[in-house]
């Protein structure tokens, strides 16, 4: 099961990454012009622990040197312009050269950046930090950022810096690891999300495999951080802590880790009421949804369809995922239990193999109609978890896309429902005849509906006592149709609608409670009746 985890005493170390001494230009012995434009030539002092590709030799301190090749950006009027490394002398001196346009004038303001790839025309970008790989070699080459302003001294075909020029450090540089409530290291990090809680900037990392180090270069801040780390096998690491960030030095943060539970990221699964129980997913006819299943956590394995997987102990736990998104036909097959489960987790895992944890939009019409739907004479065990939640986040629906889908199951809750623009007959008989039903949402959040958006939605299902909360101001035709008919402990509604369309609240509250309260919107006349407001009932206005 995939998992949040909350960090615990981050432990900023510092170790100082000089530069206050280093990366000076010097003026240079000779010089060789070019035809096509004026030639800069500088000599770079050498480099004790600032950058240049750096290295780690895991004593608090990050060795650095200059490599041939290596660029320096010059930026002045809104261009940038190249200086490479030609040479590496033996004091670990550099010789950089680089073309400048024809026409510069003596003493133009410039900026120098190293790396050439993080300016622009107007200086250091921007965006830098927003992205990152974790790997110092990445971090060597594109983000062990420094600069420095400075002037030129031009003399015909030849440039040299004016006078001394330092570069400054601009960012910290932090290697961050992790251990678990355990101590134990955390080896396979495989992205980190640092925000900045007084800016709202943010650093993602994304390492190009699963790492027990991450190296990030981050702005010096006093602001308090929120880290949020995953692994390779989705659990999440959590902490806001403050830091003390400066530029030019090097941190070495240790986090510790406590678990926490994202149900998002948990796939679809059914849980054993009873030992033996047996689950599977099925279609006689025309199977067409190809899935994998794991039990209890373990390896994912492929699922042949029609296949019974037993359960063979109380709380064991199957769980299933697919790439369903692009398969042909409408509705997915039949999931069916033989003896009583508990269901909970994300449904997205039936479509978005991977990636089912942010996926919000269903790909086609009918797509979970009657996935888990059982009959008046075979109510489905298929059971509401105490405290797991079954979560159903699409918030882009097509039509038909929920029809039916926990018809005649023993659901006591209703998932929560968080779309708020509607398809036709998206949510048509959706809980029908669900007779443990005690709980619906709080509120269904749409305030525009379409042609029987909600049409027999809870029809027949005799436990439930409070209706969700309706503002929707227009109801349109069929919207409401049947919608509650037959719900015998029905006593609570609300609906704010201020206009009607045909058929729209049809017998909608036909069977409900004999007594009960019923708040409509100030001043909108409703008549007394099965498709209005019950006889008996009390009315108030909101």
């Amino acid at each position: 099961m995939k998992t949040f985890k909350y960090l615990g005493t981050l432990l900023l170390l510092a170790m100082v990454w000089a530069c206050s001494n280093d990366n000076e230009i010097v003026k240079p012995e000779s010089v060789q012009p070019v035809s096509d434009g004026i030639t800069f030539t500088a000599t770079f002092g050498v480099k004790n622990g600032t950058s240049r590709a750096l290295s780690d030799p895991d004593d608090g301190t990050l060795k650095a040197s200059w490599q041939q090749g290596e660029e320096i950006a010059i930026v002045f009027g809104g261009d940038k312009y190249t200086a490479t490394v030609t040479e590496v002398d033996a004091d670990g001196s550099a010789t950089v050269t680089a073309t400048l346009p024809a026409g510069t004038p003596n003493n133009q303001p410039v900026i120098y950046i190293y790396p050439a790839s993080a300016a622009d025309g107007n200086g250091l970008r921007g965006d830098v930090l927003s992205s990152q790989d974790g790997t110092l070699a990445t971090l060597s080459s594109t983000l062990d950022i420094a600069t420095a302003n400075g002037t030129l001294v031009v003399d015909g075909t030849t440039a040299q810096p004016n006078g001394t020029v330092t570069l400054v450090n601009q960012f910290a540089i932090c290697k961050f690891q992790f251990t678990d409530e355990n101590e134990q290291a955390i080896e396979n990090i495989t992205s980190l999300t640092i925000t900045d809680l007084a800016t709202t900037e943010v650093i993602t990392v994304t390492t190009p495999s699963p790492m027990a180090a991450v190296y990030v270069a981050m702005m010096p801040s006093n602001n308090s951080t929120k880290f949020e780390v995953t692994d390779a096998e989705g659990n999440i690491y959590q902490k806001t802590s403050s830091a003390h960030l400066e530029a030019g030095k090097f941190y070495r943060p240790t986090l510790k880790a406590i678990f926490f539970d994202d149900p998002l990221k948990t796939p679809l699964t059914f849980e054993a009421i009873e030992a033996g129980a047996e689950v599977g997913c099925f279609n006689d006819w025309n199977p067409r949804t190809v899935l994998q299943y794991r039990i209890n956590g373990g390896e994912w394995t492929d699922y042949t369809m029609n296949e019974r997987i037993t359960l063979a102990n109380v709380g064991d736990k199957i769980s299933f995922r697919g790439d369903n998104h692009e398969t042909t036909g409408d509705a997915l097959d039949r999931f069916l239990c033989y003896a009583p489960c508990y269901v909970y987790g994300n449904i997205m895992s039936l479509l978005y193999k991977e990636n089912f944890a942010t996926a919000t939009t269903l790909p086609r019409d009918y797509v979970f109609a009657r996935v888990f739907c059982g009959s008046e004479e075979n109510i489905r065990p298929i059971y509401s978890h105490p405290t797991k939640d079954l979560l159903l986040p699409a918030t882009t629906l097509t039509s038909n896309c929920y029809e039916g889908t926990f018809r005649y199951t023993n659901l006591s809750r209703v998932p929560d429902l968080p779309a708020r623009e509607l398809t036709s007959k998206c949510y048509w008989t959706m809980f029908e005849g669900c007779p443990n039903l005690t709980t619906a949402p709080e509120k269904l959040p749409a305030t525009t509906l379409v042609e029987g958006c909600y049409s027999r939605m809870f029809y027949g299902c005799t436990a439930l006592t409070r209706a969700p909360v309706l503002p929707a101001p227009t109801l349109v035709e069929s919207c409401y149709y049947c919608m509650f008919y037959g719900c015998t402990s029905l006593n609570y509604v609300e609906c704010l609608a201020t206009s009607f369309g045909s058929y729209s609240t049809y017998k909608w509250l036909d069977g409900v409670s004999s007594t009960g309260t019923f708040t409509k919107a100030a001043g909108v006349t409703w008549q007394t009746g099965i498709s209005d407001i019950p006889e008996g009932w009390t009315v108030v206005e909101k």
